[in-house]
């Protein structure tokens, strides 16, 4: 579920509109310092790196999100009741945000952000939504991954991370379904497996890297 469409005015009065190419983490610093971001086009992803040293992603967030706020409230609200900055708080370090398609972001700075709890209450509300929405959509996922089939999660996940586009809905360019099969937690076979029963089946095709959800209501009535 996005945040309120509503949201995105705030980020394009004041803040920068910027693109980012697919696997960049937010948290470099040439791209990020302190900056709150909306994202308008593409997907990214909740991060972190187990101790192995190989990349999990833990939560995708498609278009109509935002991002990377969480650290910069819980400094504000510490100031807020003059207390010291907390080290590592929650442990929010030893996670990021990556892109996994090409993205479009609109960001604002962390004093900006700041000035916009202060004085305007509808914000605030759009912040505190998202953080439910965060957190809500983390348990939904970790639930459908104990309960919920196989096939109903792809078709789900095909469905969420798609954007109306004409006719037909449209994954972001770049997903693979290796990408897919790893966000799931499914092997890639089944993924393509899958994938391939649908397109015999004239409900989505591949076109020029992307899939296309050619019909979105037979995709629904397979869940």
């Amino acid at each position: 579920m996005t945040t309120s469409s509503d949201v995105i005015n705030y980020f394009m009065q004041y803040g920068t509109k910027i693109s980012v190419s697919k696997e960049v983490s937010l948290c470099n610093p040439k791209l990020a310092d302190n900056y709150i971001y909306y994202l308008a086009e593409g997907i990214a992803s909740l991060t972190s790196l187990t101790s192995e040293g190989s990349e999990k992603d833990f939560l995708y967030f498609p278009a109509g999100h935002l991002l990377c706020f969480l650290p910069s409230l819980m400094r504000y609200y510490r100031k807020l009741r003059n207390e010291a900055p907390a080290n590592n708080a929650l442990g929010i370090s030893q996670f990021g945000i990556d892109t996994k398609t090409d993205c479009v972001f609109y960001r604002i700075s962390e004093s900006v952000f700041e000035s916009l709890l202060d004085t305007d209450p509808i914000f605030l509300s759009y912040i505190m939504e998202a953080m439910a929405h965060n957190y809500a959509s983390l348990v939904l996922k970790f639930q459908n991954s104990q309960e919920e089939k196989i096939s109903s999660r792809l078709y789900k996940w095909l469905l969420d991370f798609s954007q109306p586009e004409g006719n037909y809905r449209a994954v972001p360019r770049g997903l693979t379904y290796t990408d897919i099969a790893k966000y799931l937690g499914i092997h890639p076979v089944t993924v393509s497996k899958l994938a391939s029963e649908l397109k015999k089946s004239g409900i989505i095709r591949k076109e020029q890297g992307r899939i296309l959800i050619m019909d979105e209501k037979r995709l629904w009535e397979l869940m």
